[in-house]
């Protein structure tokens, strides 16, 4: 697993997004459910049910090439304010953390980049040896990977539908995104069937969400890309 992004020295001022979902990120949500009918399985009507497996390359096609989503994720005395944006080839995370206690907070950020034919480099908060090459990146940045894979035409062929709270996602196996670099944790990214974004992480043997999961009441998703956030540096 790659190390966390650094901590920057100067917290950025939080920035409230809009309480909302844009009309656009209705739309692609419609547009995709009608999508998950066609690849689901032969001769059903209905969207499919979860634990059922569809196609992934229309759901990539589909997607909006922009996006923000803001949540919180929360663990024993601490809380992390997520904000997850992508526009276009760019995509970040700054993480926020709310301490309680005595306990000291902080705020992250990492940035990647896509380019045209396919290779992952950092942009910003690289913690590892070779920062131009993103390509063992796992969590919630793995939409930057899925991206990647669409572009050197290796997509995986099929994705497992859930639902997190109200959003459907569709997950990957690590050795789906990583066939060459698979992690021993099978810990499988979940692709929220509106935007793209990663809202969660599945574990089939623990047979539920895990690790890097938003809380599914506090998740908002916005076609809207935070070019603020985009361009933000680390100090």
């Amino acid at each position: 697993m790659p190390a966390a992004p650094r901590a920057s020295k100067t917290r950025p001022p939080l920035r409230g997004l809009a309480r909302r979902a844009t009309a656009t990120v209705a739309l692609a949500a419609a547009t995709v459910s009608a999508v998950l009918v066609l690849s689901g399985a032969a001769g059903r009507a209905a969207e499919p049910a979860d634990g059922a497996t569809v196609a992934v390359a229309p759901l990539v096609a589909a997607w909006p090439t922009s996006f923000t989503v803001t949540a919180t994720k929360s663990e024993p005395g601490y809380i992390e304010h997520l904000t997850l944006t992508r526009d276009a080839d760019a995509f970040a995370l700054r993480i926020e953390l709310e301490a309680q206690g005595t306990h000291g907070g902080g705020t992250s950020l990492a940035v990647v980049h896509v380019a045209d034919d396919g290779t992952l480099a950092w942009t910003d908060g690289c913690a590892v040896d070779d920062c131009d090459h993103a390509d063992d990146l796992r969590g919630f940045l793995s939409t930057a990977v899925l991206v990647s894979a669409e572009r050197e035409g290796r997509l995986p062929d099929r994705a497992t539908l859930r639902t997190l709270g109200d959003h459907r996602v569709v997950c990957l196996t690590d050795a789906q995104l990583h066939p060459a670099d698979t992690a021993i944790l099978d810990l499988q990214p979940c692709f929220s069937v509106a935007t793209g974004a990663v809202l969660g992480h599945w574990s089939d043997a623990a047979g539920g969400f895990v690790g890097a999961t938003m809380s599914a009441t506090s998740i908002v998703e916005s076609d809207a890309p935070d070019l603020e956030l985009l361009t933000i540096r680390s100090s």
